[in-house]
């Protein structure tokens, strides 16, 4: 049978079912709220602490952190030893007058309000990082669950496919019981083995999918490939998506979009910063000469002080290219954030309508097509068994059956992959509404 045939009768039994469905739909949104499975909760739990790549940023995160206090600090003073006017000749210390042993130390002074401008960046820095973690979060939490929900299409499809097989088991029957009494076809026994055959293929592909699928899901909580995984829970309807200015809001607070924030204002520190440059710093000293006793008596000491300046003589070639740096760092992170915004809030609506596309697909399929296609199998069945159909109507009608519920299947897991992701784009979980049988 065409795959046209089959869709065109598909678009009939949605045809007939779309009112039903939208006047079913006001109901629906009194369901209430729907929780995740424990066992998704618990793959989840172990993925978030096994994953490498969230250690990474974690340490990253306190690396940040610990650098916020080493940024806006003092440089370390330098301590100073030295001989000064030594004679070579004799490299005595009692020689000349002016022979001393010096020690001395110095601490550099920035221009004030430099060590606050570092540690303010060093504090955006630190925030940035704790919103790329939670940003990774969030993403290895949304790559579980579509996992998890992929592999229960493989567990709901092998149902569907061994509840089809187990038909066709009864259909190779009574074809063969037509056959053996003059009322059938040889060719009908041949058509209905080769379509249990096919249904026994597909079995066996449903369950290699489900073995890939098992190992991807012990692999993201860091398990052995061939650990053990239980059935997850089956695929449920959901119903009545957020709207779009509420997950716009959300999406202001994703943690990508604060990270990007933070760095913007880093720059600002970055900017102010390198415009104090133009100032200068001051060096502050002591030095403390020892002299020895000549045979003339006692010699006393030396105290010296000091003030150093730096002078930024070369602002033309130094500072101010290096302020112009900033400024195109700033306007980069600026840009950056807006690119990032548009480009989310895109994807947030492109998710919202297909949340809304495939809700009224799974109401159109749990509420009218497969009811109706299922009655219509066990309808056709019986019409064969008698003669009063043929076989090639038999075989339309049970494969219509048959795609209609894997579609259906197929929709649900489409939904929790766009729930995962629409929940991703705007950074924290999004309560849901259960729906449906």
């Amino acid at each position: 049978m065409s795959r046209l045939r089959r869709r065109a009768s598909l678009a009939i039994l949605a045809g007939s079912f779309f009112w039903c469905s939208l006047t079913a739909a006001a109901a629906d949104r009194t369901q209430p709220l729907q929780a995740a499975p424990a066992d998704l909760k618990t793959y989840i739990t172990a993925a978030l602490q096994a994953n490498p790549e969230i250690k990474r940023l974690a340490a990253q995160k306190k690396a940040s952190q610990e650098a916020i206090g080493p940024a806006g600090a003092l440089d370390d003073p330098m301590l100073t030893f030295g001989f000064f006017n030594l004679p070579v000749n004799t490299f005595s210390f009692r020689q000349e007058d002016m022979t001393q042993k010096t020690l001395g130390i110095s601490q550099k002074i920035p221009f004030p309000g430099k060590r606050r401008l570092r540690s303010e960046a060093a504090v955006e820095q630190a925030k940035a990082d704790a919103f790329a973690l939670l940003d990774k979060l969030n993403e290895v939490r949304a790559k579980v669950i579509q996992t998890y929900w992929g592999l229960s299409l493989t567990f709901a499809a092998a149902a569907v496919t061994e509840k089809n097989k187990n038909f066709w088991e009864q259909v190779v029957q009574v074809a063969e019981t037509r056959y053996a009494t003059g009322q059938g076809f040889q060719t009908d026994v041949l058509q209905a083995q080769v379509e249990l055959g096919n249904y026994l293929d597909r079995l066996l592909q449903w369950q290699q999918q489900q073995e890939s699928l098992k190992a991807e899901l012990n692999a993201l909580r860091d398990k052995p490939v061939t650990a053990a995984v239980p059935p997850p829970a089956p695929l449920r309807p959901l119903v009545a998506t957020p709207s779009l200015e509420e997950l716009l809001t959300l999406l202001n607070n994703r943690p990508q979009i604060q990270a990007l924030k933070t760095l913007i204002q880093k720059q600002e520190k970055a900017v102010a910063l390198a415009r104090k440059d133009y100032w200068p710093d001051v060096n502050l000293g002591v030095d403390y000469g020892f002299r020895e006793n000549s045979a003339m008596g006692k010699r006393p000491d030396f105290f010296t002080s000091y003030v150093q300046i730096s002078l930024p003589l070369w602002f033309r070639s130094k500072q101010a290219p290096r302020v112009r740096e900033e400024q195109a760092k700033q306007a980069a992170a600026q840009n950056a954030y807006q690119a990032a915004w548009n480009e989310l809030a895109a994807a947030v609506k492109d998710r919202t309508n297909r949340l809304a596309r495939l809700s009224q697909q799974i109401r159109l399929y749990d509420q009218g097509i497969i009811p109706q296609a299922q009655q219509a199998a066990q309808a056709a069945l019986a019409a064969y068994q008698v003669g009063g159909l043929d076989f090639a109507r038999l075989v339309q009608t049970t494969i219509v059956g048959y795609e209609a519920e894997l579609k259906y299947q197929e929709y649900l897991k489409e939904f929790e992959e766009n729930w995962a992701a629409l929940e991703i784009l705007v950074g924290q979980e999004i309560p849901r509404q259960s729906g449906g049988k």
